[in-house]
């Protein structure tokens, strides 16, 4: 093969794949793909971000303050009815 021939041979033929049409259809169905794919994996990461965004605005100690005021009712709410329920705790008398 001379170099002419070889030049040309490879000039006139196209790479392998590039060549192939793909129908409208299937990028279509995997463009919508890709992007629930995406939307998938990020949506309950914004979720979680929306839901706490005082959290993470810097408003930190109103949200402790919040969760301690809630979480010393719900004490005082079960105390209240744990001694309703079963009576007032014992109380032993340890000096002898």
């Amino acid at each position: 093969m001379t170099e002419a021939s070889f030049s040309k041979f490879f000039n006139n033929s196209q790479t392998f794949g590039l060549n192939i049409k793909v129908p409208t259809r299937n990028l279509q169905q995997i463009g919508k793909t890709a992007g629930d794919v995406t939307g998938g994996v990020l949506e309950p990461l914004f979720t979680y971000l929306e839901e706490n965004e005082n959290v993470f605005s810097g408003d930190v100690a109103f949200e402790l303050n919040k969760t301690r005021a809630a979480k010393f009712n719900t004490e005082v709410i079960m105390m209240a009815t744990d001694e309703k329920t079963n009576g007032p705790k014992p109380m032993f008398d340890s000096k002898f």
